[in-house]
């Protein structure tokens, strides 16, 4: 049977409404699992929507609040979602409590090293030194940096590459590493790309969107798939 993985959702405040790009659920489908949107919600049962699968997918989205790890905001902090943020680290703590595999994306990998004590750039532009250009305008499915991924690291003996092509879309990243946060990649301008928790079974987090790019980066979803197979 194949393993069903949550994927959690945005929240529109605006509009009410919960939305999720279709490029995470394609991405799921096509490397060999079920996907199942999971809602944010403030009466949400964390313990419930955790035994409904097998791995969990932290999507991308708006910014974390910065007041979550000690910080005010800058003024080129963007938008953010109280209540995903409130949603989605109850559910990242619920998952590595039970050692559920984990594979965070963008805001979900910001948000899985804020949900560990960690503290994130709020702004790649003007508070990294000669950074790269995070906010491609190109195509989403085509790479614009470069990240070199960590010697012996999972995600380097994912892809048996010492360096790889990735896009990008965002301006926020880890700046301090949280609990037990192994940094596994990194773009030129020295922004932490990749990373894993240690002394998990598997935690995969990415910087990039992977989702959108249908070549080498299935990988990522082949091997976190396959870790809830087992």
């Amino acid at each position: 049977m194949r393993p069903i993985i949550g994927i959690t959702s945005r929240h529109d405040r605006e509009k009410n409404q919960m939305n999720l790009p279709d490029a995470y659920v394609k991405a799921v489908q096509r490397n060999g699992g079920t996907p199942v949107i999971l809602p944010p919600h403030e009466e949400i049962d964390i313990d419930q929507h955790i035994s409904l699968i097998d791995g969990l997918i932290i999507s991308g989205g708006p910014d974390i609040d910065p007041m979550l790890y000690g910080e005010q905001p800058i003024p080129k902090q963007g938008s953010i979602s109280p209540l995903r943020d409130e949603y989605e680290i109850r559910l990242i703590k619920r998952a590595l409590e039970i050692n559920k595999p984990i594979f965070a994306i963008c805001r979900g990998a910001q948000g899985l090293n804020v949900a560990l004590g960690g503290t994130l750039v709020q702004d790649t532009d003007s508070q990294v030194k000669s950074p790269v250009k995070h906010r491609q305008e190109a195509p989403a499915s085509y790479g614009t940096h470069t990240v070199k991924l960590r010697e012996g690291s999972r995600i380097r003996e994912i892809f048996s590459e010492e360096k790889i092509t990735t896009n990008s879309f965002h301006h926020q990243a880890v700046k301090e590493p949280g609990k037990d946060v192994l940094p596994t990649g990194w773009a030129n301008d020295d922004v932490i790309e990749a990373f894993e928790v240690e002394g998990k079974s598997y935690v995969i987090a990415v910087q990039w969107h992977p989702e959108h790019m249908d070549n080498e980066m299935n990988k990522l979803f082949k091997a976190m798939i396959n870790a809830c197979s087992k």
